[in-house]
């Protein structure tokens, strides 16, 4: 399947929710599992299916992204023979320029990218939705049911998502064949346990399909998105069906649901049902020294990356690369990001450092579960809890 998908992935979704962690990052790069940034599932996704490039559409800066990405070797994403990771950042800022219209090059750049590829079909994907989705099982599908457009969708408890969710319903025939009707907004489903199709963010569509479906985008001044080209073919009456995605899924819309995918790591099945039931999830390695327990540390139920250092108690946490837990502090059910360092007799329970925090001796912060503590990148958090 080597050169016959071109992926587009669309990294403009609102980050509002999920402030201060996405001030100076995408969502596309925010830290996950202690070794992770979420980019690394839909690119991992790409390399199970041999495809050989991908453009990326960032909605402010992309410096994060493109020091975490670098070549896309790691992602089989450097080949010399039409691949490559080709970037376009500041789409917001281009956006609000021209008066809330996407400007030209805006859709020259889709233009471009995907005839200057040998690709058979476009693959749009976004990047708040954790999954591992194989993408050859998607293409195999869209052939199978001589598809214009395929869309992957789960089938999710309707109140695991924010009430007002941007995410969409996918609507079905009555003769059970996966067609899709229609799309509507979940925001106006019922709040409750029932199982509702959720689009999770990723359409596959053949290349003179997806060349006619931007000329109209453009007309009508639409994102290149997963909705925006599933409500054009619905206008054209073209074929459209649902992928049952059955892996695991969670939308990172807001901070208590990036909270909840971190913490559900320290849970076996829902790991293993990421990690290990599809293909691997590849990232770019970074060889350090192993992490360091001190002979009064004491773990449990957590996940460490390397070249740490703990000295105190770690209880149903992550850690990321670099951390230091002095002797006497105490992290529970938290999240603490790269180089960050926690002083002697420090409590945190409930808390997300970002990177580069460093939290001073007798600091007490305690969050919940619906709302944890967040503290910013390269903040200090003095002993009486103020930064």
């Amino acid at each position: 399947m080597r050169n016959k998908i071109a992926a587009i992935f669309n990294l403009v979704e609102d980050d509002e929710k999920l402030r201060p962690l996405t001030k100076r990052r995408p969502i596309a790069s925010l830290p996950f599992a202690c070794r992770y940034r979420l980019i690394d599932f839909p690119f991992s996704s790409l390399y199970n299916a041999e495809a050989v490039s991908a453009a990326l559409f960032i909605s402010e800066s992309g410096h994060s992204l493109y020091d975490h990405i670098r070549s896309g070797a790691t992602w089989g994403l450097d080949s010399i023979t039409g691949g490559g990771v080709f970037t376009h950042s500041q789409i917001r800022l281009k956006t609000k320029i021209t008066e809330h219209k996407y400007s030209d090059s805006y859709y020259e750049d889709h233009y471009k990218y995907v005839t200057s590829s040998k690709a058979e079909y476009i693959l749009l994907m976004g990047s708040s939705m954790l999954a591992n989705i194989q993408i050859k099982s998607l293409v195999n599908y869209h052939n199978d049911k001589n598809s214009d457009v395929t869309i992957a969708y789960k089938n999710i408890p309707r109140d695991s998502l924010r009430e007002d969710t941007v995410y969409d319903k996918y609507n079905f025939d009555e003769d059970k064949t996966e067609k899709v009707t229609s799309i509507s907004p979940l925001s106006e489903s019922t709040f409750d346990s029932k199982l509702v199709p959720v689009g999770i963010e990723v359409m596959v569509i053949n290349k003179k399909t997806f060349l006619d479906y931007l000329q109209k985008a453009r007309e009508g001044n639409l994102c290149v998105s997963v909705k925006s080209f599933a409500q054009l073919a619905l206008a054209d009456e073209d074929k459209v069906y649902g992928y049952k995605y059955t892996g695991y899924l969670k939308a990172i819309e807001d901070i208590q649901s990036y909270f909840e995918a971190n913490m559900e790591m320290l849970n076996e099945d829902h790991f293993n049902a990421l990690f290990y039931r599809a293909d691997p999830v590849l990232t770019r390695s970074k060889n350090s020294a192993p992490t360091f327990y001190g002979p009064d540390a004491q773990i449990h139920n957590s996940q460490l990356a390397n070249d740490c250092e703990v000295y105190g108690e770690v209880t149903n946490s992550l850690l990321f690369r670099r951390v230091n837990i002095a002797k006497g502090a105490r992290v529970e059910n938290s999240i603490i990001m790269q180089n960050s360092y926690v002083e002697e007799g420090a409590t945190l329970k409930y808390v997300i450092l970002d990177k580069h925090v460093y939290v001073k001796k007798g600091a007490h912060l305690e969050g919940t579960p619906d709302n944890p503590i967040v503290i910013g990148k390269n903040e200090i958090v003095e002993g009486n809890g103020t930064l």
